[in-house]
C-alpha cells in the first residue's frame, strides 16, 4: 500500500507544481482568446489529475488509519473539484441549465456543505488546536456554498451570470490549489519563516487575493 501510496504521490506533486503556474495564464489573457482557451484546458486538465488523485491518496490514508490526512485531502478534492467541475461545466449552458447539470451541482454543493460541518466539527474536538485549526479554516471555506445548495432550478439564466460563474469557478479552485498549497506543501517552509499565529497567513492569502481578481475580472468584463 505505501508503494502504490508513493507512486500517487509523485502524480499529485508534479500536476499540482504545472497547474499552480497554468492558472495564470487563462486569467491575465484576454476571455475567449487562443491562448486562454488552449492553456485554459491544460489548466482544469492537469487540475483533475490533482483532485483525483487527491481522492485516493485519502481512500489509501483511511485503510492505513491515517485518518486526519485522509480527511483533509478528501475534503480538499470536494472543495478543488466544485469549482472546477462547474466552472468547465459552465461553458456547455449557454441557453439555461440542463437538468444533468442543475442534479450534479446540487449534489456537489450539499456534500461540500455536510463536509464542511463535519470538518468544522473535528475542529471542535481538537479543541481549536494543531490540526483544528486548519479544520476550522477549511471548514468555513466550505459552510458559504449553502447559497448554492438552497438554489432552484427555476433561478434566471443569462450571459451575465454564465460568464460570471466560470470566471469565478476557476479563479476558485485557484485560490483552492493555492491554499492546500501553502496549507501542506509550503507548511515546513511557512512554520520557519512565520512562526505562531502569523501561520495563518499564507493560508488567508490566496483567498483575499483571489477575491481581489474576481473583483477585477468582473470590472473588466462588466459584470454586475
Amino acid at each position: 500500500m505505501q508503494e502504490l501510496y508513493s507512486l500517487i504521490l509523485k502524480l499529485h506533486v508534479p500536476a499540482g507544481f504545472i497547474s499552480l503556474i497554468l492558472f495564470w495564464i487563462p486569467v491575465i489573457t484576454k476571455k475567449g482568446g487562443k491562448n486562454h482557451r488552449k492553456v485554459g484546458i491544460w489548466y482544469y486538465r492537469t487540475m483533475w489529475v490533482v483532485v483525483v488523485t487527491a481522492g485516493l491518496l485519502s481512500i489509501i490514508n483511511t485503510i492505513l488509519g491515517n485518518y486526519t490526512a485522509a480527511v483533509f485531502l478528501g475534503y480538499l478534492t470536494i472543495l478543488s473539484g466544485y469549482p472546477l467541475w462547474y466552472s468547465y461545466e459552465i461553458l456547455n449552458q449557454k441557453t439555461g441549465w440542463t437538468d444533468r447539470y442543475y442534479i450534479i451541482r446540487k449534489a456537489f454543493t450539499w456534500i461540500l456543505f455536510i463536509a464542511s460541518l463535519v470538518l468544522f466539527g473535528g475542529a471542535i474536538y481538537f479543541k481549536f488546536q494543531g490540526a483544528g485549526i486548519l479544520m476550522a479554516f477549511f471548514g468555513l471555506l466550505g459552510i458559504g456554498s449553502i447559497r448554492d445548495a438552497r438554489m432552484t432550478k427555476e433561478v434566471a439564466f443569462d450571459k451575465e451570470k454564465w460568464l460570471k460563474m466560470h470566471i469565478g469557478g476557476t479563479i476558485i479552485s485557484g485560490i483552492a490549489a493555492y491554499t492546500a498549497f501553502f496549507a501542506f506543501g509550503g507548511r515546513t517552509f511557512f512554520g520557519e519563516l512565520l512562526p505562531g499565529a502569523l501561520q495563518v497567513i499564507p493560508w488567508i492569502l490566496p483567498t483575499l487575493l483571489g477575491i481581489v481578481i474576481i473583483k477585477f475580472q468582473n470590472k473588466k468584463y462588466k459584470i454586475s
